[in-house]
């Protein structure tokens, strides 16, 4: 390994040799294992970087990975030191890290009883009732579409054809038409138990996304053309940009919401009855200072 590339940089590194000798000394303070770098009282092992290689090294050469993580691990331990010197007290430190051990314990705990104890279910008149209460928060950001789009070169044969399986729309002619875009230079996409945005829509076509909108407002299934293609668009329902969509649409988004209520307020009773039950037990002493 490259480990001269550490040396004489002006800090207080001690660059470790591996040296088998070390292993065998009776007041060996690395008990058996093999330094490669040390930063006064912390040091790295070579047990530690060929682990490191077995998982992370993906077939990279083992010396340059060796070296690239010495100097990752210098670099890092160099910069903890610094950071030691230059942040808030120990005591500070422990509490936060108190905190955050607690607050883990807490969450994992919660997590278990919701799962062993709460039902996850949701009747469905309970997502009506939300959706009719709340319809504002369900405003649709832009104008919404389902429906087909087909596009066909404006010389393909049998136009009227398509055009009469277009305006039917029933099932046996969304076949045909299906089948007749399988030999033709033609986009044919139905979405009509999906909800699509018009502006994705309009730009597979050549009208913007305000033309194809006022469009199909007029009439619900169009025919246009530019120098190259045909298009036949149908909306067979449109929700336009600031009405409400569909319950349909958002239920998903409302069972999510009413789920969290239901942990909330079953982690809320449970802190509850644990508080009415430990005073009841005298198990919290309270000690009330006479206040001025």
């Amino acid at each position: 390994m490259n480990f001269c590339h550490y040396i004489n940089k002006g800090l207080s590194i001690t660059i470790l040799m591996m040296v088998l000798m070390t292993a065998c000394r009776t007041d060996d303070p690395h008990k058996g294992r093999i330094p490669l770098v040390g930063i006064d009282d912390t040091y790295l092992y070579k047990d530690e970087v060929d682990m490191m290689y077995a998982v992370n090294g993906n077939g990279e050469d083992s010396t340059a990975f060796a070296d690239a993580y010495i100097e990752k691990w210098i670099v890092e331990t160099l910069f903890y030191g610094k950071a030691q010197e230059n942040v808030a007290s120990d005591n500070e430190i422990e509490r936060r890290v108190e905190m955050y051990r607690r607050n883990l314990i807490l969450n994992d705990y919660q997590e278990k009883l919701v799962a062993q104890q709460l039902e996850p279910s949701l009747e469905n008149s309970e997502i009506q009732d939300f959706y009719n209460s709340n319809k504002t928060m369900f405003d649709a950001e832009e104008s919404l579409m389902k429906g087909y789009f087909l596009k066909v070169p404006s010389k393909s044969p049998r136009l009227n054809e398509l055009r009469k399986w277009c305006i039917g729309k029933s099932a046996e002619d969304l076949e045909k038409i299906e089948k007749y875009c399988l030999t033709k230079d033609a986009l044919f996409e139905c979405f009509f138990e999906e909800w699509l945005p018009v502006a994705t829509i309009a730009e597979k076509s050549s009208l913007t996304e305000y033309q194809l909108r006022e469009r199909l407002l007029r009439k619900n299934t169009i025919e246009f053309k530019d120098d190259n293609y045909v298009y036949f668009i149908s909306a067979d329902t449109m929700i336009l940009e600031g009405h409400c969509k569909p319950v349909e649409m958002v239920s998903g988004e409302i069972k999510e919401l009413l789920l969290n209520s239901k942990m909330a307020n079953f982690i809320k009773e449970k802190k509850r009855a644990l508080y009415e039950e430990a005073m009841k037990d005298s198990s919290v002493v309270i000690y009330n200072e006479k206040k001025p």
